[in-house]
Parts: C-alpha cells; sequence; structure tokens
C-alpha cells in the first residue's frame, strides 16, 4: 500500500500533477515587475533609422551597380523620401549583391549642416527571413517532439526573454552582473527544466545539479579571470561599452556571459543524468545509493566526452575569424594565448567544461539520494513527497 503525500504535508487520495504553465506565468510577471523601470535607451530627433521598401533606384554608372547611386523609398508611413546608395565596397575582390527595386532596406537620417535631412541607404530588412526560420523551427520542434516540443520552443523563447527583458536591463542600469546573471539564470533553469520536462524529483535534481555545477563555475571564473588579469575590454564591443556604459563593469560582464552561456550544455547533462538514475530506480526500487551512483556515472563518462567536445568545438566555431586572423599575422601559439581576446575564449571553454564536467557527479549524486532504496518510485509529472510500503 502506498502513501503518496504532496509536498505541503497534506493528504492526496492520488498522484499530485502540478501544472508547469503556472510556473511560465510567475516567472514572467516576475521578470516583468523587475524590469517595469528598465534601463531606456534615448533617443535623438536628429539623427537615427527609417525602414521603407525601393520603389525607384538609379545607378550613377548603370553598368557597374557597385558605384552607388540614388533610390526612392517608400516608408512604412507612406511618405517617399530620396536616400543615397553609397558604393558597395569590395573586400578580397568580392562585390556585395547591389540593391534591386522591391527590396525591404533599412535608412539612416540625418541633419547635414544647413539642417536639411539626408538619408543613407545603409542595410536590407532581414527578418522576414528570420522569421520564416523561426516558423521552421518551430514546426520541426513539434512534428518530432509534439507537444514537449512545444514547449521547449515556449521555453526557449521565454529564456532568451528573460536574457533581453531583465539581464540587459539590469546590467545598463549597473547592478552587479554577477547577481542579475545568477537571477536571471535560475529563472531561465526553471523554464528550461521544469516547464519543458515536468515537475517530479529526477527535474529537480537536474535543478539542483545544475545550479550547484552553475555556483562552482562562477567561482572558477571569478578567480581565474583575477589570476589571469583579464580586463573584460579584450573586444571592439567591450570598448564601446566602457566608453557609453560607465557604470557596467566589464569584467562582471564577462563572467555574467559565461554563466548564461555555459546554462544550455548543463541543463542537457543534468537532465539526462537524473533521467537515467530514475530509470535505473524504477527497474530496480531496492538499489542503495552506491549503486544507483555507479551506474549512473557509467552513463555519465560516455555523456562527459561528447560534451565537453561539443563545448570546445562551439567555443572555437565561434573564435574561427579570429583565429584566422592570428594565424595571418604570423602569431606564435604563445603570443596568440597571450592576447586577452584569446585568453578570454580559452578561460571561457576551459571554466564552463569543467562546471560541465562537474555537473555530472554533482546530479548523479543528488538524484541518487532521491531515488535510493525505492523512496520515490515516480512517473514522469509527478511530484510525491514520499513512498510507503
Amino acid at each position: 500500500m502506498h502513501d503518496h503525500r504532496p509536498l505541503n504535508g497534506a493528504r492526496s487520495p492520488g498522484r499530485l500533477s502540478l501544472n508547469p504553465n503556472g510556473l511560465l506565468l510567475a516567472a514572467f510577471i516576475v521578470v516583468c515587475w523587475l524590469a517595469a523601470p528598465a534601463h531606456a535607451q534615448a533617443q535623438n530627433a536628429d539623427f537615427g533609422y527609417v525602414e521603407g521598401r525601393i520603389v525607384e533606384l538609379t545607378y550613377t554608372n548603370p553598368a557597374d551597380p557597385a558605384t552607388g547611386g540614388s533610390a526612392v523609398v517608400r516608408l512604412g508611413s507612406g511618405e517617399r523620401v530620396t536616400a543615397e546608395v553609397p558604393a558597395a565596397p569590395a573586400v578580397g575582390g568580392t562585390v556585395s549583391a547591389p540593391y534591386r527595386v522591391g527590396d525591404n532596406v533599412e535608412l539612416y537620417y540625418s541633419q547635414g549642416p544647413s539642417g536639411q535631412r539626408s538619408m543613407v541607404v545603409v542595410d536590407w530588412i532581414r527578418r522576414p527571413a528570420l522569421f520564416v526560420l523561426v516558423a521552421l523551427f518551430l514546426f520541426t520542434s513539434v512534428a518530432v517532439a509534439r507537444f514537449k516540443g512545444l514547449r521547449a520552443f515556449l521555453a526557449t523563447s521565454a529564456s532568451l526573454a528573460i536574457v533581453i527583458a531583465f539581464i540587459v536591463p539590469r546590467i545598463l542600469d549597473g547592478w552587479s552582473p554577477i547577481v542579475v546573471s545568477l537571477v536571471g539564470a535560475g529563472s531561465i533553469l526553471l523554464l528550461s527544466i521544469y516547464f519543458v520536462h515536468g515537475l517530479n524529483w529526477s527535474t529537480t535534481a537536474a535543478i539542483i545539479g545544475t545550479f550547484g555545477a552553475v555556483i562552482v563555475t562562477m567561482v572558477l571564473g571569478v578567480a581565474f579571470m583575477h589570476f589571469a588579469k583579464l580586463t573584460g575590454l579584450g573586444t571592439e564591443e567591450a570598448m564601446m561599452i566602457s566608453f557609453g556604459a560607465s557604470q557596467v563593469s566589464m569584467r562582471g560582464l564577462l563572467l555574467a556571459g559565461l554563466l548564461v552561456g555555459a546554462l544550455g550544455a548543463l541543463t542537457d547533462t543534468t537532465i539526462v543524468q537524473a533521467s537515467v538514475v530514475r530509470e535505473l530506480a524504477h527497474v530496480d526500487p531496492e538499489l542503495p545509493w552506491s549503486s544507483l551512483y555507479a551506474s549512473g556515472m557509467r552513463v555519465g563518462y560516455d555523456h562527459i566526452g561528447s560534451l565537453v567536445n561539443t563545448l570546445v568545438l562551439a567555443y572555437a566555431g565561434s573564435a574561427l575569424p579570429l583565429l584566422v586572423l592570428l594565424t595571418m599575422g604570423d602569431f606564435t601559439l604563445a603570443r596568440a594565448v597571450n592576447i586577452e581576446l584569446v585568453a578570454t575564449e580559452v578561460v571561457h571553454t576551459l571554466v564552463g567544461s569543467i562546471g560541465l564536467v562537474l555537473s555530472v557527479p554533482i546530479t548523479t549524486a543528488v538524484a541518487a539520494t532521491l531515488f535510493a532504496g525505492g523512496k520515490k518510485a515516480l512517473r514522469p509529472g509527478e511530484l510525491h513527497a514520499g513512498h510507503k510500503h
């Protein structure tokens, strides 16, 4: 005979199933409340950007569109304006594709010395292509994983919203990037684990294991940024931020990027480990802690090998242009690693990988503690406080 008790201690005649949509709603309410006084970007009526569609196009040399010319652009308000089409730069002997009538473009406007507004076509509008790709991703996720794929898509969207609506504005407001990223990471974990995979003891073990690994990653990141004397000013973007928003801690921002970037791989690892231990406990509810831990770690060893390789290659892929540039400059390996931009990537990769490796034993130990001896014989989507024979 089984006695199922929910978390609050009250007796329940059956299984307790919690709707994860409430977690998503609660998280969004908290995020919206915290982000209400978010950093506002100053607007200037003298210059800025507008969008429109090219309706007429004249090139200075019709035989060579790369020479530039002028265009008549219809704005969203219906107004027609004349804009300069700059000459297309040739990079490596290749000229970028010319603009054409019907293209949706972005215009930059500014006030000239005489007070007359001038406009220049600066880029294409790429959002429609991105929207199509997002729709294709959503369709593929739902077609393959059905409702769980839909939940994963919603959780990913909500996680990005947390980064954009909470983490970024708070950092711009001068808050500690480390504190902000930890709070944001906690919200992202609730969405990416509980909302997608349900509220049960295995996902709770994954949450604990992931957050434990995040704490380890943060401590190592702080230590090695200090030990390697990383300033956070190794990129042009960082320099621009330091000049335009001096209240932002660049070293803290560097660490915040490390924490947020490691979350995806961490949750993937911890969910699998907790699920492995749960299934082992289902097969033999009488397995002791030591057996559950040892069996779970045998699976974890293979997982560690593949995921560390994935993480390193992901960082190497993002830094590939930098590696090509350094090779062109005849940098020795010792000198290249000493450059702050490269050293930062090395710290990111290795600290993130250490956190990823440690997440496996942490999660396995937590899950084994929860499931050892048949204490919590669970099914996915159920959360029980106890299980009595």
